[in-house]
């Protein structure tokens, strides 16, 4: 019997890690498994195959411009830290509090059922913001809302497979934005546009990505060990350059 199964990763051929040779290992953690790990059924494949089949080809991404989640100040102490942090293109983390920042962060969505649909993230990734605090026995206790993936090009794959699979179901119904989030936890390096690009194909725009280290296509945020940099307490000037030029010539920067 022939089978029929979803293109691979787009974008994984481009990852460095390409290059160097490993064996081939399933793909997306959505089956519990005994040590915890969670590892593809090929049946999900043969679903998004037969779901191609009733809805038709790959549709063309018809999502409207990307554009930043609306910031509401007031809605902060309330609203989810994912989403207070986060931007449609990705957002880095840097400094000495970034670690600490991005615990909370994951903790609080772990605990959000209602509003986080999945986690997203690396064993390497647990394993720098826990050490061995986060085991084998906790990461089944969460599954399958919790994804720990072997590697950055697994956890592509599992996205774009998502992305696909949503493309098709939304040619028969509208695609929610208030739907709950996905978060999606990782340490991009040098494989920062090919993460870009995956945030690029999905036709929502309920996936965060929330990275550690510097990111080019996004804001990133620099967090103390005491927290993120407060904004100054005056309205800040955001001028054009005529208005610029304007109050430079008039006397009154």
């Amino acid at each position: 019997m022939t089978s029929i199964s979803v293109p691979t990763c787009n974008g994984c051929a481009r990852l460095t890690t390409r290059n160097i040779p490993q064996p081939r290992r399933p793909r997306i953690s959505t089956a519990t498994s005994n040590n915890g790990h969670h590892t593809i059924r090929p049946a999900l494949r043969t679903i998004a195959a037969k779901l191609r089949a009733i809805f038709g080809t790959r549709t063309k991404n018809t999502r409207p411009s990307r554009q930043a989640f609306p910031q509401d100040n007031t809605s902060n102490e309330t609203g989810l830290l994912a989403r207070t942090f986060g931007h449609p293109d990705g957002a880095g983390f840097i400094g000495p509090g970034a670690d600490a920042l991005l615990r909370g962060i994951f903790t609080e969505a772990l605990a959000s059922k209602a509003d986080v649909e999945q986690i997203i993230t690396t064993r390497t990734d647990l394993d720098r913001l826990f050490g061995d605090a986060f085991d084998e026995c906790l990461a089944s206790a969460h599954a399958p809302r919790l994804s720990i993936m072997e590697s950055l090009e697994d956890a592509i794959e599992h996205l774009e497979l998502q992305a696909e699979m949503t493309k098709l179901i939304s040619t028969t119904s509208a695609l929610s934005m208030d739907a709950p989030v996905i978060v999606w936890l990782a340490t991009p390096g040098p494989d920062a546009d090919v993460v870009h690009e995956t945030l690029r194909h999905r036709p929502d725009e309920n996936l965060l990505a929330l990275l550690s280290g510097p990111w080019p296509y996004g804001p990133t945020h620099l967090i103390e060990k005491t927290g993120p940099r407060p904004l100054p307490n005056s309205p800040l000037l955001l001028l054009s350059p005529q208005e610029a030029i304007k109050r430079l010539s008039t006397g009154h920067p």
